[in-house]
């Protein structure tokens, strides 16, 4: 028994706040992936121009971008959703009565879309996680195939404003949160864990072969897929009851690697280690 697909969310996660990581020992990692033929998969909310520019040969890579809305495989298309244009109208109608939401990002398959009221500041800020952006007048007449919306509010209200939002949609849609007040209305039933199942059947991979970490709800289905899902020590409280794997370090201290490290010193005793969700914490007992 081996793993063979390892998957890891980015922000909060993989990367440290100021979007870098720790590149040559992720490197010497990925080098013994490549050895032992394990998948690297980046699964994000994040845009697909964005994911890949962290990476040397993104074109060796799979990314999930857009929570599950965009899956590119070693360089191709494999999958894309498609959100209901009168459904993606009616909820720019609804958000225009939200006064506490103060970013909306519209993400398409070709580019993220912002009207011009967007501060140039902000603006810059969000190029940052989208790269492929583009201002318009008004939200309604964005053309492009619609994957997903991004919005922004305070920490302190996002949940109460994602339940309230959740109240006002129907069946078709689901609001997830991702953490740092960010609220995503994605298509119902297309999440990380979805595109991951998809891979997995594209390459013939049981749960008990996959490898994943993530921080916030919007990586809880992907990290109940995997055999071994593993929530950040700095993942919200949510996620470490729901999971049970919590590493004892943050993304800021590498926690991640930590762990795939751990799994390639001693394969066999890190999966019989680990394969019960109620271990509880990574690392207590090494």
């Amino acid at each position: 028994m081996a793993i063979k697909m390892i998957v890891t969310d980015l922000d909060g996660t993989f990367y440290h706040k100021d979007l870098t990581y720790d590149k040559e020992r992720f490197d010497k990692l990925y080098k013994k992936m490549k050895e032992e033929s394990i998948h690297f998969v980046v699964a994000s909310g994040n845009q697909y121009f964005q994911l890949k520019s962290f990476f040397d040969h993104p074109e060796e890579l799979t990314f999930v971008a857009e929570n599950g809305g965009y899956i590119v495989k070693e360089g191709k298309e494999m999958f894309s959703v498609e959100m209901n244009t009168e459904i993606y109208h009616q909820i720019i109608d609804v958000l225009a009565n939200y006064p506490e939401i103060t970013i909306t990002i519209i993400c398409g398959k070709n580019s993220a879309y912002v009207t011009h009221d967007m501060s140039e500041e902000d603006f810059q800020i969000f190029l940052r996680y989208f790269p492929q952006m583009i201002r318009v007048n008004n939200l309604h007449e964005i053309q492009d195939q619609i994957i997903k919306l991004a919005l922004m509010t305070s920490e302190e209200r996002v949940n109460d404003i994602a339940e309230e939002l959740s109240q006002l949609i129907d069946d078709s849609l689901t609001i997830v949160t991702s953490g740092h007040g960010c609220i995503d209305f994605i298509v119902s039933g297309v999440h990380k864990g979805f595109a991951i199942q998809k891979l997995m059947d594209v390459w013939n991979i049981q749960p008990h072969e996959v490898m994943a970490f993530g921080d916030a709800r919007n990586d809880l289905e992907m990290l109940k897929t995997a055999g071994y899902g593993f929530v950040m020590a700095n993942g919200t409280e949510e996620m470490k009851q729901s999971i049970g794997r919590v590493s004892l370090l943050s993304n800021e201290e590498d926690g991640e690697l930590a762990i795939i490290e751990e799994y390639f010193e001693n394969p066999n005793l890190f999966l019989e280690k680990y394969k019960s969700s109620n271990t509880m914490k990574y690392n207590d007992d090494k």
